[in-house]
């Protein structure tokens, strides 16, 4: 790696050229793997698809794996004995057509089912396949009850049919392309009957000879279903079944707790049923089961899979025989319905169960992946030591743990789809970039240093989550980027430094100092001056052999695994807080670790000393003082004893790494519980949207949203299609030019704040709530749409925009506004002028004289300048939304500003502005009315808009509003 100079890098656009560096690498290595993935992928599939045309099992061997199966599960049982006291059970079969399912599963039924008390009704949807005659033939061998329906009901419809007549305590609802076992029944009631919390209790399924189907045919006899777990997939919390596809085995075969299981073989008390009506009728044969095992989950009850119940399920059989684009409509419908009523809640309880480890929603407990400069036992990164021990205290938790290294990974952007938290320690890693199959993706960034570089790129505001490691540090983030940002300093690990490790002789000494040079300059290099003290010092770390007078003190580079016992080696570490962390206060790994190994630390750096430390940390600011510090502590064993003693308690009684995994936990449980806003910008692009007055109008937004302690997404034009919002419980829709299709999972809100006439009736009434930006249009509206609507017009930011005066925009006539390739309205009726104009804004060039034009943008924060500092600022409208009434935001931060405004005569200007707002007709009453105030010096007369009635037109009262809608 090429060592850039000092001088290099204090060179003007010398950060702008190493961002752009590092992003054509990252490019170029990103297009690079996923075109070697692509290839890889592709063998692949081709030998897969070979693999599958060959495999066949034979006759001989299905018989030996079918037997084997019920040998294995056999051996195991431990049948539960119930007399003929036990409670009766209802068996309900759904049929249509479904014959020869019905052969096999009655074949030897009652020797199979060894339970004394039971009854069979089976729910018959009109068949022609002779089942009708089949069930009325062994109706007198069995206590069968038939329901015959006079056209194929809903899987739900029937089950619910068939349980209002059922005589049983118990309800069991079995598939009729079910196989069964012996003893499966017994089994399954032993588990119902263990607790009153027990709600359903599901069964083993197995595969049985899958060769004839198209999708499962390398199933055979393989595990089809041990409970039903989540996952997200697409935006969608989709239910799956455990175990589908492992080799069979018998193992353990305890009872477990589960999400849900399948309506195959469930088993529930008929009380309990009915506590949560029982199966919505709103499914048609799909998600009924899972829907109905939330509900008890939300109940109280524990849904319970019971390993010892084994039975062959031949679903693939049923399914495949639908026909595709029934079955595709269906599922459809199904999920659509299913995401509106559980992905709010699945998606909250799947992600706590994870980090929980509850391992009841997801099969895996939560992982956790480190973004680091390099991993491994030679690395000299301080990141990944850091990373390191952090994860080692998640691991406790029973999380995992992962690391996404810049120097070894292919491409650092292609996320593991089960990875769920993301934790940066780069500036470099722009998370925008990211490619992950998990669309509840956490982002965590952890600086701990080069603050100003981190809040320098785009991606930053994208995080979800950010933590800093000092208390100044925390304010200059959250002071530049209005993110909300959590202290953690860094810490250290009381089992890997600790005062029973054992020293090293040949690293003996009195003082030394542990890290390493990289061509940044450093204090240490000219406050240390071994030479002028009677103390033996070494000086471990990379590249030091570039100083001569440090030469003969430097011991190389040691491992991070060595670095206990290089502190166990002196009696005084010496630490250099280098010029990125010094100014923020942020405190090095090394001052905690060698406090915890039982040494005295000395610093330079004061302000993390006073933060972190509470001033108990001995500090130098010179190359005298620490002279200074270092011979008394040398010299007073007891003194230096005490001090390390005081350190020592301190650090590890708040500065632990198991300290800072529980401080995360708890951020990521606040944040996993907290609601979840989109917000959909139309603005075409991230490198255009500040050209957009919806993106300031989103930030207002956000900000007051997060007050409110709701997390907020921004999601530009490209952004509103995808999955991106698949964490979101709401959608709101900043509706102006581009239309949104809103998606079934989320509560979606419109707020129609411009171009009313792009949007049609139909269009309205996709939302569950719409806000109009006009009094007008939203009383019209409200009477030919079947949704809510509510008037909610434009607002301002009194943060932000208040009378704050700048010569540097001090002109008699201001307009700001792009011209989007159209001569705007008031611009057009006043030119040509021989006032003093100014024109901001894109796109007037070749459209107005330039002498007009002063710039094409004024940022957001500088805006109140320009309308406090002009003696009239001009406002206009487009055609629709002056006809319309929708009043222009510039209204309201002018207004708030103190500025003289002079606007087209827009629909309900005047019943919020009053008089304080002048409005014209044409071309000449403008040139009159700017003549006339321009003349009589009016300079002033905003502020006769009383500031205390914008209270009604802020961003807190817009929020105040959206939050008890979706509360």
């Amino acid at each position: 790696m090429v060592k850039i100079p000092p001088s290099v890098r204090k060179l003007k656009g010398f950060e702008e050229l190493r961002m752009f560096r590092n992003h054509i690498r990252d490019s170029y290595n990103s297009l690079k793997h996923r075109t070697v993935s692509k290839v890889k992928q592709l063998k692949k599939s081709q030998i897969m698809d070979y693999i599958k045309q060959d495999y066949k099992l034979t006759e001989s061997q299905k018989k030996e794996l079918y037997e084997s199966i019920i040998d294995q599960n056999f051996s195991n049982l431990e049948l539960a004995e119930f007399n003929n006291e036990a409670p009766l059970v209802s068996i309900i079969i759904i049929n249509r057509n479904g014959l020869k399912h019905l052969k096999r599963l009655m074949e030897d039924f009652t020797q199979k089912i060894q339970y004394p008390h039971f009854e069979i009704i089976v729910v018959d949807n009109a068949s022609s396949d002779g089942s009708l005659p089949f069930l009325e033939n062994i109706s007198g061998i069995l206590p069968l009850k038939i329901i015959k329906n006079e056209k194929n009901e809903s899987f739900s419809r029937s089950n619910n049919q068939a349980a209002e007549i059922a005589d049983g305590e118990y309800l069991l609802f079995l598939n009729n392309d079910i196989e069964p076992t012996y003893g499966w029944l017994n089994q399954m009631m032993n588990s119902a009957i263990q607790s009153s919390e027990v709600g359903a209790v599901g069964a083993k399924l197995v595969y049985p000879d899958c060769s004839g189907s198209r999708y499962n045919r390398r199933n055979s006899f393989k595990i089809q279903h041990t409970g039903i777990a989540f996952r997200e997939e697409n935006g969608f919390i989709k239910p799956y079944n455990i175990g589908n596809g492992d080799v069979f085995q018998v193992k353990g075969e305890l009872d477990e707790p589960r999400a849900a299981v399948t309506a195959a073989a469930l088993l529930i008390s008929k009380d309990k049923y009915f506590q949560v009506d029982g199966l919505d009728e709103g499914f048609v044969y799909g998600y009924e089961d899972v829907d109905f095992c939330l509900k008890l989950l939300k109940k109280g009850y524990k849904n319970i899979y019971c390993p010892k119940a084994l039975l062959f399920h031949y679903e693939f059989g049923t399914q495949e025989s639908d026909k595709n684009h029934e079955v595709k409509q269906r599922r459809l419908s199904n999920r659509e319905l299913f995401q509106e009523r559980w992905g709010k809640w699945l998606r909250r309880e799947l992600l706590m169960d994870k980090l929980n480890c509850n391992q009841l929603y997801s099969e895996k407990p939560l992982k956790v992946a480190f973004v680091v400069t390099e991993t491994g036992e030679n690395s000299s990164a301080g990141d990944y030591f850091t990373a390191l021990s952090l994860g080692k205290s998640f691991k406790k938790f029973g999380w995992e743990i992962d690391f996404i290294s810049r120097t070894e990974s292919k491409d650092w952007y292609e996320v593991a789809p089960d990875v769920d938290v993301l934790v940066s320690l780069l500036d470099a890693y722009d998370i925008r970039k990211i490619r992950s199959e998990n669309n509840l993706l956490i982002k965590l960034a952890w600086p701990r240093n080069w603050l100003s570089r981190w809040i320098s790129h785009p991606d930053f505001m994208d995080f979800d989550l950010v933590m800093a490691t000092s208390e100044t540090a925390c304010r200059y983030i959250e002071e530049k980027t209005g993110m909300k940002t959590d202290l953690l300093p860094l810490a250290t690990d009381p089992e890997t430094f600790n005062p029973l490790i054992a020293g090293n002789k040949e690293w003996e000494c009195d003082y030394c100092f542990t890290g390493s040079y990289w061509k940044d300059p450093r204090e240490i290099v000219d406050m240390l001056d071994p030479e002028s003290l009677p103390y033996t010092f070494k000086l471990f770390g990379k590249n030091w052999d570039e100083f001569e007078k440090l030469n003969e003190y430097y011991e190389g580079f040691v491992n991070y695994q060595d670095m206990p016992r290089v502190y166990r080696s002196t009696r005084i570490v010496v630490d250099d807080a280098n010029r990125v962390t010094k100014e923020y206060g942020s405190v090095n790994s090394r001052v905690f670790d060698a406090i915890a190994s039982g040494v005295l630390v000395v610093t330079n750096g004061e302000l993390g000393a006073e933060e972190t430390f509470k001033g108990i940390l001995p500090v130098y600011k010179s190359k005298e003082e620490l002279k200074e510090l270092l011979e008394y502590y040398l010299s007073h064993e007891a003194e230096r004893k005490a001090k390390i003693d005081e350190l020592k308690e301190f650090v590890l009684s708040h500065h632990t790494y198991d300290q800072r995994a529980e401080k995360i936990r708890d951020c990521l449980e606040n944040y996993i519980l907290k609601k979840k806003m989109a917000i959909k910008i139309p603005a075409p692009n991230w490198d255009e949207v500040e050209e957009w007055g919806d993106y300031y109008l989103a930030l207002g937004l956000k900000k007051e949203l997060e007050r409110k302690d709701c997390e907020v997404l921004l999601q530009v034009l490209p952004e509103w299609e995808g999955d991106g919002d698949a964490r979101c419980d709401t959608v709101l829709v900043l509706r102006g030019l581009s239309r949104y299709q809103p998606k079934s999972q989320h509560f979606n809100i419109m707020w129609n704040i411009s171009h009313p006439d792009e949007v049609t009736i139909e269009e309205y009434n996709q939302y569950q709530h719409v806000f109009i930006a006009s009094q007008f249009w939203a009383d019209e509206i409200s009477q030919k749409v079947d949704v809510p609507v509510e008037v909610m017009l434009q607002c301002t930011d009194p943060e932000l925009f208040y009378p704050d005066p700048d010569d540097k925009y001090k002109h008699d006539l201001l307009f700001v506004g792009n011209s989007r390739g159209v001569y705007r309205k008031i611009i057009k009726d006043l030119l040509p002028t021989d006032e003093d104009l100014a024109v901001y804004g894109a796109g007037w060039e070749g459209l107005i004289d330039k002498k007009y034009i002063k710039g094409e943008h004024i940022p957001n924060k500088e805006l109140r300048k320009a309308y406090s500092s002009c003696k009239i600022l001009l406002c206009d409208h487009w055609d629709d939304m002056r006809d319309k009434g929708f009043l222009s935001n510039r209204l309201f931060d002018a207004s708030a500003c103190g500025a003289f405004i002079i606007s087209d005569n827009v629909n309900g200007v005047e019943d919020v502005f009053e008089d304080t707002v002048v409005t014209y007709e044409d071309s000449d009453d403008l040139q009159a009315l700017i003549e006339y105030y321009l003349f009589n010096n009016y300079e002033n007369k905003g502020e006769s808009f009383d500031r205390t009635n914008l209270f009604n037109f802020t961003f807190e009262k817009r929020i105040e509003s959206i939050i008890k809608l979706i509360d």
